[in-house]
């Protein structure tokens, strides 16, 4: 179901003591090849995440088979195929988690993956970056090594600043899941990073390499090609920009206090001349432009954005 995780349409349904499965799965890595599988369904596709479970399903069980061999723009040595399953039986001691918890179970595998993705981008980065330099330190033109050029030092610059973030991003996310933190946040960071990262650097590289990065004679090509896929398998950027995003929205503690909160920095409102402001009067701040009203009680109108007496806050 690609990012719609929740939309699984595979239906497991009970029987006794298996489960019969029905369905089509795509985009399967090892699909073609691989003698077990991990299978996440749904009890109900109307349930959405509370109906998903998921199993251990061998291949040579009767209604198990796959399809042709995925033809991919990259990683073509990885073989992706599609999953067919007609009234499959898998006995209920092969089921991973029962229906209501697989989703909870994607998720969890998910923010151990996506590190695993990360780091598969670096790899590509750094690969691409050290024969970049490599290529610039021999190829000469206008009478010296390219790599003598400043548009070429900022290149690789900065694509030497991409690879150490991405690996150092990518080291927090697989720190945190080993000492048994919640690594959801830093995984998907690591990940959207990571490999957004990689294919700017991939790009710079074939820049660097010009005509021969386009040609399969050098490896930049291939690379480019290969770490595109980063971007799209184990919850796409979009996703993890989605996963981001809502925490820092709603679960993300600030050390900074609310705007309104923030402690007045001057002692008297810069509109009015020192020691013009009456001493012991109370201090009001307007929560939407910030202007700042001395007296007793807070002005009827802010005069600086025009908002009611309501938007005023009296600071301690």
């Amino acid at each position: 179901m690609g990012s719609d995780v929740s939309g699984i349409q595979c239906m497991a349904k009970e029987e006794d003591d298996f489960y019969v499965l029905n369905g089509t799965k795509y985009w399967v890595t090892n699909g073609g090849i691989a003698d077990y599988m991990t299978i996440f369904a749904t009890v109900d596709p109307e349930a959405k995440h509370n109906g998903i479970c998921a199993f251990v399903v061998e291949r040579n069980w009767e209604g198990v088979s796959s399809g042709k061999s995925i033809p991919k723009l990259g990683q073509r040595c990885s073989n992706t195929a599609a999953l067919n399953f007609k009234n499959v039986k898998v006995p209920k001691e092969n089921m991973l988690a029962p229906p209501g918890e697989g989703f909870v179970l994607a998720m969890r595998t998910f923010a151990r993956t996506r590190p695993a993705i990360g780091a598969f981008a670096v790899g590509a980065a750094r690969s691409a970056m050290e024969f970049a330099i490599d290529y610039a330190k021999r190829r000469r033109t206008f009478g010296t090594k390219i790599s003598n050029f400043q548009a070429i030092q900022f290149k690789i610059a900065e694509m030497y600043q991409k690879v150490e973030t991405a690996r150092l991003l990518v080291w927090k996310a697989a720190w945190e899941a080993d000492n048994g933190m919640d690594p959801t946040v830093s995984a998907s960071i690591s990940k959207f990073y990571a490999t957004e990262a990689a294919q700017e650097v991939l790009s710079e590289a074939l820049q660097i390499f010009a005509g021969y990065g386009y040609t399969k004679m050098f490896p930049i090509e291939k690379l480019l090609r290969d770490t595109r896929l980063f971007k799209i398998y184990e919850g796409t950027s979009e996703i993890q920009r989605l996963i981001v995003s809502g925490h820092a929205l709603s679960t993300y503690q600030p050390a900074m206090p609310p705007l309104e909160d923030l402690p007045i920095q001057r002692t008297v409102n810069p509109e009015v001349m020192e020691g013009e402001a009456e001493k012991g009067k109370a201090l009001w701040r307007c929560r939407m432009c910030g202007y700042v009203h001395y007296g007793k009680d807070a002005p009827e109108e802010c005069p600086s954005c025009f908002f009611p007496k309501t938007a005023f806050k009296k600071v301690p």
